[in-house]
């Protein structure tokens, strides 16, 4: 196994033009295998070496994306020197545009204001929020569908391109259905009123698709 994985690390990427680019570190850019080995490799790296020296802390992965929650500004700072430090001895180095300390108020931090009070993972951008409870609302830290994941989606919404659709409204349906379920069972878990826009401006672009194919011209 380990020969295998050492013959991924080190082939050669084969580019557009056909050329062939000699590597020396690291995994291919876009490998299939390439977010396997970097998940193993950061099991190592980071979730065992903070499960081994600061066990206190929680924190959230996924590949290279890590959320580190801190109690206070200073405890932050401490933090992000050790896993630099830490990444440095594995040769690895923190994105000094991507690493940001951030401060997210709530019902027990309401203090002065921070430049950065918000932060995106994995689609959701994370903010503070008065929030619906069994207590009335409160200050928390609340999880809603990104502004980029917003835009990913009419993106891929144009490049479908509804009103050049030539099927019926049951193929219509059959072509898009999946892609709505999908993107509504992850981005509606919390806060879905947040995502209202986005839907509304689909619906748009379907009631344009079913008046155009008629002959009744734009809405």
């Amino acid at each position: 196994m380990l020969m295998y994985i050492e013959r991924w690390l080190k082939s050669d990427v084969k580019r557009v033009d056909g050329t062939l680019e000699k590597r020396t570190q690291g995994t291919p850019q876009g490998g299939v295998i390439s977010g396997l080995l970097a998940n193993v490799f950061f099991h190592f790296v980071f979730d065992k070496w903070m499960e081994n020296t600061h066990s206190n802390i929680r924190f959230e992965r996924y590949s290279d994306d890590i959320v580190v929650h801190c109690i206070s500004e200073k405890q932050a700072l401490f933090l992000r020197h050790k896993i630099a430090e830490r990444f440095k001895q594995c040769k690895l180095e923190i994105s000094e545009q991507k690493t940001r300390i951030v401060y997210c108020r709530n019902e027990q931090h309401k203090g002065k204001k921070f430049p950065v009070n918000s932060f995106n993972f994995l689609g959701y951008t994370f903010k503070s929020r008065f929030t619906p409870t069994r207590n009335g609302l409160k200050l928390l830290t609340a999880a809603c569908m990104s502004e980029d994941a917003k835009n990913s989606v009419r993106e891929k919404i144009r490049k479908f391109s509804i009103r050049k659709f030539r099927g019926n409204i049951q193929q219509m349906s059959k072509a898009l259905n999946p892609k709505i379920r999908g993107w509504i069972n992850y981005y509606c878990k919390f806060h879905k009123w947040t995502t209202l826009g986005l839907w509304h401006w689909m619906n748009k672009k379907l009631i344009e698709w079913t008046m155009c194919n008629k002959g009744i011209g734009k809405v």
